[in-house]
């Protein structure tokens, strides 16, 4: 018997941004994997386009027309528990990603992602993980705006393991700026060897296990 094709994960669209929207739909016209069933540009009529378009998973900005997101959120995460939920955000504040991760979302994305890292981060939501990346979980912690974007890319290569080398050809540094990094870092979180910088990377969700 011929194999079914696994059925598409239908999405729905929730910004008040028509370009967005419109850069997402082609992404997704790239996969077959996902297929976009609606879009909604503010709060007011979300509800009833939930409702008409029965979709797997609702993908909203944060910052919406016609009500607290957030508050709309949390309160389908009660009603509609099958419904999987990621707010996909171009804030980097660190209070106001703590109150998305408190809505309950399934995921806390940011709109800088590639977009194989966002495509990925989906399939794993769809799949029932809460997915909070690193780079959301470093700028949720206490220490958040501790380091540069530069620097957290240094920390997770460090915490994969790789050499100075390595780094720098990764991230088009030379060897002797990944090192002056790699010091910053230790000087910030006030550590003294790399295997100390790795536990306390860690210890703030800044790396995966």
């Amino acid at each position: 018997m011929p194999t079914q094709a696994p059925v598409a994960v239908k999405v729905l669209l929730a910004d008040d941004h028509a370009l967005f929207r419109e850069g997402l739909k082609l992404l997704f016209t790239k996969d077959a994997g996902f297929q976009v069933v609606g879009e909604a540009q503010d709060l007011l009529g979300l509800r009833d386009l939930l409702r008409l378009t029965q979709p797997d998973l609702l993908l909203i900005d944060h910052h919406m027309p016609g009500g607290d997101s957030s508050a709309v959120v949390n309160h389908l995460k009660h009603t509609q528990p099958g419904l999987r939920i990621v707010f996909l955000t171009g804030s980097s504040a660190g209070g106001v990603l703590r109150q998305l991760a408190d809505a309950q979302a399934d995921g806390v994305l940011l709109k800088d992602s590639s977009a194989a890292a966002l495509l990925a981060n989906l399939r794993a939501v769809m799949k029932g993980q809460r997915v909070i990346p690193a780079e959301v979980a470093a700028l949720m912690a206490p220490g958040e705006g501790l380091l540069t974007r530069r620097e957290m890319q240094v920390v997770k290569l460090i915490g994969d393991g790789l050499s100075n080398a390595e780094m720098g050809e990764l991230l088009s540094l030379s060897p002797k700026t990944v090192d002056k990094h790699r010091e910053n870092l230790m000087r910030k979180l006030e550590v003294n060897s790399v295997a100390q910088l790795v536990l306390k990377a860690h210890a703030l969700g800044w790396l995966t296990s």
